[in-house]
């Protein structure tokens, strides 16, 4: 009868949700529940230190490297940056190389973190490869025919003439890219397969990229498609011809294998 009656009152405890557990049971769950509130600690602790971090003013940039900047002012890029007392943590560094970027002299921007508290910003400058002339102004020109300023190109340095007229240019506009590499490209091959001098180059809309020799004669190049081909037919042009006989003529290479000589 006292077994019935105890087994009876245990399981009215389990219908009331007690459960009776044996001692390796309870161990058991009281160390299940020191790992979860250790857990919780810690994932407390952590959110608590990072808010700490992110506060603090050791994780916050003090100094703006500038890498790179020869004709483009270090501090003005720095400043253009706007990375300076900002949260290492959350630094938005795509946000400070678009402005930089937009800088005329500014070709490619890279910027890196060092932690703590530093950021270099390393920047690849335009190069000023010479003039591009419109009436009576001259404008300093990068390989990208992008419009410079505070720069000067080196000794040699290629010229060109536009002889269309224009409005004035500003800083970061452009001119015809194709004529100004193209020129670029002339300039050193010419006179290393020809041994000919390019005295001058002038750019028309409509005829292209014409070229002085100082043998005394024209060449209309056009544009740089099929250069390489328009190149080796004025090469074998001049040797069959003769350069003498070509001495106060133009010759014209713009039709491919329809080269004419006036």
């Amino acid at each position: 009868m006292h077994n019935y009656r105890t087994n009876e009152n245990s399981r009215r405890k389990a219908l009331r949700g007690h459960v009776i557990l044996n001692e390796r049971d309870a161990r058991r769950l009281r160390r299940h529940s020191w790992r979860r509130l250790v857990y919780l600690l810690a994932v407390a602790a952590l959110i608590a230190g990072s808010v700490v971090l992110y506060r603090s003013p050791l994780l916050r940039v003090q100094d703006v490297q500038v890498v790179g900047a020869q004709n483009a002012d270090a501090q003005e890029i720095a400043m253009l940056a706007g990375l300076k007392g900002h949260s290492m943590i959350n630094l938005s560094l795509a946000g400070a190389k678009e402005r930089v970027a937009g800088m005329t002299l500014v070709k490619g921007v890279q910027a890196e973190r060092i932690f703590p508290n530093k950021v270099r910003i390393t920047i690849t400058e335009r190069e000023p490869i010479g003039y591009w002339h419109n009436g009576d102004r001259s404008y300093v020109i990068d390989r990208e025919g992008i419009v410079l300023e505070g720069v000067a190109p080196a000794d040699g340095g290629i010229n060109i003439a536009e002889t269309a007229p224009r409005d004035a240019l500003q800083p970061g506009q452009h001119v015809d890219t194709d004529a100004v590499l193209l020129a670029d490209m002339l300039s050193r091959e010419v006179p290393a397969r020809l041994g000919l001098s390019i005295s001058a180059f002038q750019f028309s809309p409509a005829l292209g990229l014409q070229l002085s020799t100082d043998a005394g004669y024209q060449v209309i190049f056009g544009d740089s498609q099929n250069a390489a081909y328009k190149l080796n037919l004025w090469q074998a042009l001049e040797e069959q011809i003769g350069r003498r006989y070509m001495s106060g003529r133009t010759l014209d290479l713009r039709f491919g294998d329809r080269p004419s000589l006036r």
